[in-house]
């Protein structure tokens, strides 16, 4: 039986970031957000009747935002009576849910402990830390402080959270190598399973770049380096290019992303992947509480998923398998890029070296 991927977007914030261009809105109202759970069930029907699924059989659950700890304790429990109604969890292998530090209770942790233990073993959460620097915190539009970070990691462990990843950003105003050097300090202290540490960059939608801001690419990329070398020295395995995990931690979801498994997507914004199709929800937040489920769907050819295939592939650490068809169509490419050092080829699958991942995009450019 097939296995699909779960994702649920909840799209509302207590602010917006300066740097985000996820769909959000900023939201305190908690009736919109019932009204948006409540539609959540309504997609769900929608969505399978056009699509033809039923009672699919789901591996993993992402929930993401937005700010899903926005979410009260009763909030949560709505939304997951209504995914055990409609979906099949028989075979689930790994919950996550993104915690913003500032909306971090006790009574939420101990609530999403036990309900997701309920349902899988492997349950993790991901706590969007960005920076433990609080003028830089505040420089980019962020609530929290420094305070509600270690708050956050003290409550994981008295309610016995162990899988818990920090969500940083590099890159950022006024932010240098030494802010950096600190992170990583704060980082070796907890030695969080899973570290995702991004390289900013902004979309035109974003307040940073309309404000003028643009990260500068060569700092970036000595600081990547810097990052790279102390996570390979502390034990954590570079599994995709912005993702580190101790041994046995990966984020299972995501890389079902990377690996084109299908997946469905709910709530504004969400993406679905089935077979030889794209979906994107483009409703907003008024639209999809009236059931206004807009969606844009993509045909994907063999050409568009060889090249979907090879991009996503070449990101993670085991690579791109070279497959004849690859071969053939991108084989002097290859052959160019493995004289240039920019990729190695290990047991037929072709990988991008430590030292070129930063670069990654300039070589991944070349298969578009």
């Amino acid at each position: 039986m097939k296995e699909y991927g779960l994702y649920i977007h909840i799209p509302f914030c207590k602010h917006k970031c300066y740097y985000c261009d996820f769909y959000s809105i900023v939201c305190l109202d908690s009736s919109l957000i019932n009204s948006y759970i409540y539609a959540i069930e309504k997609e769900i029907i929608h969505f399978f009747e056009k699509f033809k699924i039923f009672y699919p059989l789901i591996s993993t659950i992402y929930i993401g935002g937005g700010t899903p700890s926005i979410l009260n304790v009763d909030q949560i429990e709505k939304l997951f009576l209504i995914l055990l109604k409609y979906f099949n969890f028989k075979n689930l292998k790994e919950i996550t849910i993104e915690l913003n530090p500032e909306s971090v209770t006790e009574e939420k942790l101990r609530y999403i402990k036990d309900l997701f233990f309920s349902l899988t073993s492997n349950v993790r959460v991901s706590l969007g830390v960005q920076t433990f620097n609080e003028s830089i915190l505040k420089s980019i539009g962020r609530i929290h402080t420094q305070r509600d970070i270690f708050n956050s990691i003290r409550l994981f462990k008295k309610v016995d959270l162990n899988n818990y990843n920090f969500d940083l950003i590099f890159g950022l105003p006024g932010q240098g190598i030494e802010d950096i050097k600190k992170d990583l300090e704060y980082i070796s202290k907890f030695m969080p399973p899973h570290i995702s540490y991004y390289a900013l960059t902004l979309e035109d939608n974003t307040i940073l770049r309309n404000l003028g801001y643009v990260p500068d690419e060569d700092l970036q990329a000595e600081i990547y380096k810097m990052i790279v070398d102390f996570l390979l020295k502390n034990e954590y395995n570079i599994y995709e290019i912005s993702n580190f995990a101790k041994k046995g931690y990966e984020c299972l979801h995501n890389l079902g992303y990377w690996r084109r498994n299908e997946y469905i997507g709910l709530g504004c914004s969400s993406s679905s992947f089935l077979g030889d199709i794209r979906v994107m929800n483009l409703s907003k937040v008024y639209e999809y509480v009236n059931f206004d489920f807009i969606y844009e769907i993509e045909k994907l050819n063999f050409e568009i998923s060889m090249k979907e295939k090879i991009i996503l592939s070449l990101r993670t650490d085991e690579g791109l398998f070279l497959e004849k068809d690859i071969l053939d169509k991108y084989g002097n490419i290859i052959e160019k890029m493995i004289k240039e050092k920019k990729l190695v080829v290990e047991d037929n699958y072709l990988k991008i070296p430590i030292e070129y991942k930063f670069i990654s995009n300039q070589i991944l450019v070349e298969f578009i």
